[in-house]
C-alpha cells in the first residue's frame, strides 16, 4: 500500500504493530482530508489554519489511544525545542513522538515532490550516541540516524510548527460500530473536494478575479500531487472490506487500477495548468475542465462501489451480531 498522509502514516504504526488490530480503517478520513486555499488562490497541502483534531479524536474513538499535542504556538521555537528535549529524554518504552519538520532542509532525505519549504511530520528516539536521533518516517517508509542538530534545525524553520505524543501500550481494535460511523462521517457521496477546489482556482486563475496572475496558475496548483496521493486510501478501504467479504482478487484489482487513473489525473490537470500559465493559449482552458470533470465522474464512480461495498460489509457484521 502506498503510504498517503505524514499525520495518519505516523500514528497508524503502532497500530500495525499490535496482533488483531487493523489500521487500515483509520484511512477513511484521508481520501478527502483537508486542505486550504487561501486569498491568493494557491492550493496548499498544509497552513497554519489547519489542525489534526478530527484525526486526533477519531484515533482515540477507533482505538483509545489519546494523542496530546506538546507543540505549544504562543511559546517560541526554542521553548518547544525544549520540550521536544524533554519528551525525547523521559520516553517510556511505548510512547511515540512526533514532530513536524522541514524535510526539505535533509536533502539526503527523499523529496520526490521538490517541494520547499516540505512541512513533514516524522517520529523520533534518542540513541545512545549524544549527537544523533533515530529518525523514523512512516509516511516514506524510511529510517536511520541523523545528527542531533540537523534534525533540530529542520525543526527550527519558520514554516513549521507541531508535535504530539502518545502511548500505545493500550490500543484497542475498533469496533465495528464505530468504524461504520467512521465511514459515514468520511465518504462525502456526492462532493469531490479537492477537485472543487481546483476547479475554483482555474475559474479564478482564467475567468474570475486572478486573471492577471493567469502565468502563475501552475505555481497554484504545485502542491496538486501532495494531495493526490491521498486518494490512495481508497485502496486501503477496499482492501480492508474486500478481505473480510472474501470477494474475487481480480475485481478488487480493477478498483485499484481505477483509484490510480485518478490519482494520475490530477497530473493531468497539473501539467496542462503549467503549459497553459507559460503559452497563456486560452484554448487549454476548456480542456483543464473537461479533465476535472472526468474526474469528478470517476471518483464519484469509486465511491459508489465503495459505498456498495461498505453496505455488504455491514450486512455480515449485523448477521455476525
Amino acid at each position: 500500500m502506498i503510504k498517503v498522509h505524514c499525520f495518519v502514516s505516523c500514528v497508524c504504526e503502532a497500530i500495525k504493530k499490535v496482533d488483531g488490530v487493523d489500521h487500515r480503517p483509520y484511512y477513511f478520513g484521508v481520501w478527502d482530508a483537508d486542505f486550504d486555499i487561501g486569498d491568493d488562490y494557491i492550493l496548499r497541502y498544509h497552513s497554519e489554519t489547519m489542525d489534526h483534531e478530527f484525526f486526533k479524536q477519531w484515533y482515540e474513538m477507533l482505538y483509545g489511544i489519546h494523542i496530546h499535542r506538546w507543540y505549544e504556538e504562543e511559546k517560541t521555537k526554542d521553548e518547544n525545542v525544549e520540550t521536544l528535549l524533554t519528551l525525547l529524554q523521559d520516553k517510556p518504552e511505548n510512547r511515540y513522538v512526533m514532530v513536524m519538520l522541514d524535510l526539505s532542509m535533509l536533502p539526503e532525505r527523499e523529496n520526490k515532490f521538490h517541494q520547499s519549504p516540505f512541512p513533514h511530520y516524522v517520529m523520533l528516539e534518542p540513541t545512545a550516541n549524544q549527537e544523533e536521533w533515530f529518525m523514523y518516517d512512516p509516511d516514506f517508509r524510511w529510517e536511520g540516524y541523523l545528527p542531533k542538530e540537523r534534525i533540530l534545525a529542520a525543526i527550527r524553520e519558520p514554516a513549521v510548527k507541531g508535535g504530539y505524543y502518545f502511548d500505545a501500550e493500550h490500543i484497542h481494535p475498533a469496533s465495528p460500530e464505530t468504524v461504520i460511523a467512521y465511514f459515514h462521517t468520511c465518504l462525502k457521496q456526492y462532493q469531490n473536494p479537492m477537485t472543487d477546489g481546483v476547479r475554483e482556482i482555474v475559474q479564478a486563475y482564467t475567468r474570475g478575479n486572478q486573471q492577471h496572475r493567469l502565468h502563475e496558475i501552475g505555481t497554484a496548483l504545485q502542491q496538486l500531487p501532495v494531495l493526490a496521493i491521498r486518494k490512495y486510501a481508497y485502496e486501503h478501504a477496499f482492501a480492508y472490506f474486500w478481505e473480510q467479504l472474501s470477494w474475487s482478487d481480480e475485481e478488487f484489482e480493477a478498483w485499484c487500477d481505477e483509484v490510480d487513473c485518478l490519482v494520475k489525473g490530477y497530473t493531468k490537470v497539473q501539467y496542462r495548468a503549467m503549459k497553459l500559465g507559460m503559452t497563456r493559449n486560452m484554448d487549454l482552458v476548456q480542456d483543464i475542465f473537461t479533465c476535472l470533470d472526468e474526474q469528478d465522474e470517476r471518483e464519484f464512480k469509486i465511491k459508489e462501489a465503495l459505498k456498495q461495498c461498505f453496505e455488504a460489509w455491514q450486512q455480515t457484521c449485523i448477521v455476525s451480531q
